[in-house]
């Protein structure tokens, strides 16, 4: 039996519809507007004068004119209000304060140790409600306040029911993230898999319909984006890429398989790498400053220049696996591996180039900026309820 659909509820979905267009392709006219949602003129403009009403929509003067009367431009008003995003890593923890248009106004980094399980899920939960309270007394007078929190998770994350079913490298199972944190705080907290936060972030910056962003720390993660959504799978737990098998014999991985990817080509690979060379002399460690520190020796020493082209050469193997399956428009290294592009980025595109297929050689690539996750995260407040579900399973 088909389900009906009341009046309220209805102009609600619009609203939310309006909200997002200009939220995502905004600066746009009200006749922009009516014209790609097909909503009739009158129905647009009384739902933007409710977002503006509301401020969280503003006019911004007026556009361009093909003929007749120039149109009056509207956007996002990024003031009305604030959220909270943090990015949980294994060697630290990132906490920044965005407007609604992702502009930081407050950043902090806190490191950690949360290999092999040295933090207990206790622990990292008191760590976050700490990082997120100040980040609360950081923000700006504003008409809405603190929308909500979102948190970026390195792992097998169910984002409607707000629990982590497994974070491989921190070996923390089964927890309910939310449940623990939402009690300490008057606003909402969301959660979602750092992959499809970095996805969804450089969707909303690139505006590329079809990309896949690689994040790439101690582990690999990706999130995808089909055709302006989040690509989840069946069960929410798709792009997994992390933990395909390059070798089948290969190194043994916390997630109790062996020979994945993210042995070969993460932070994990490259100390691998590091200690294997002759010249390599430091007694290295995981840390949030190896990849730096790795990029500075390498400037004057050859063994770190070979353990970098190494995790170039085992990236390029996954990411032109990614490429066939998927032929994005678009793919995104990021992650604290990125700080080192120089390095590895020539290795990555050469073996795309051999490996991938016909056109899947030529599929864009490029480096994501270093908050590229944490905006994601702060954008997750935003995306649950102010916007049309963009963030829903496809």
């Amino acid at each position: 039996m088909a389900k009906t659909v009341d009046a309220a509820t209805m102009r609600q979905i619009n609203k939310k519809y309006v909200t997002e267009m200009i939220y995502n392709q905004g600066p746009l006219s009200r006749i922009d507007i009516s014209q790609v949602t097909g909503l009739n003129k009158a129905t647009v403009s009384s739902l933007v004068d409710e977002l503006i009403a509301e401020q969280f929509v503003q006019e911004i003067g007026l556009g361009t004119s093909s003929g007749g009367r120039k149109p009056v431009m509207l956007k996002i008003n990024s003031s009305a209000g604030f959220c909270i995003g943090v990015d949980v890593q294994i060697t630290h923890m990132k906490t920044v304060l965005a407007d609604l248009t992702g502009g930081i106004v407050y950043k902090r980094i806190r490191p950690m140790d949360a290999t092999h399980g040295r933090l207990s899920q206790g622990q990292l939960e008191e760590m976050i409600i700490e990082e997120i309270d100040r980040a609360t007394h950081q923000a700006p007078p504003s008409c809405h306040g603190i929308l909500g929190a979102g948190i970026a998770l390195p792992g097998i994350v169910n984002y409607r029911t707000g629990s982590a079913f497994y974070l491989p490298n921190i070996e923390i199972e089964n927890w309910d993230v939310i449940g623990a944190l939402s009690q300490s705080f008057s606003f909402p907290i969301f959660i979602d898999n750092d992959g499809n936060c970095g996805a969804w972030s450089l969707y909303r910056e690139r505006q590329e319909r079809n990309l896949v962003f690689v994040n790439v720390g101690i582990g690999i993660g990706t999130g995808i984006v089909v055709n302006g959504q989040l690509y989840r799978g069946s069960n929410g737990i798709a792009g997994e890429f992390g933990h395909t098998s390059i070798a089948a014999m290969g190194v043994v991985c916390a997630c109790g398989s062996y020979g994945c990817w993210e042995q070969y080509a993460s932070e994990q690979a490259l100390l691998r790498y590091l200690r294997e060379s002759e010249d390599v002399p430091e007694a290295l460690e995981l840390s949030p400053n190896l990849v730096s520190l790795a990029v500075e020796q390498a400037a004057t020493q050859s063994g770190y220049q070979r353990a970098f082209r190494t995790l170039g050469q085992y990236l390029g193997v996954g990411i032109a696996n990614i490429i066939n399956a998927l032929n994005p428009g678009l793919v995104v290294i990021g992650g604290t591996i990125a700080q080192a592009a120089s390095l590895f980025l020539p290795e990555v595109e050469y073996v795309i180039h051999h490996r991938a297929m016909a056109t899947n050689k030529h599929v864009a690539l490029t480096v994501a900026h270093e908050d590229a996750i944490v905006v994601g995260a702060a954008q997750l407040p935003i995306a649950h309820t102010l916007l049309q579900s963009p963030l829903a399973e496809v």
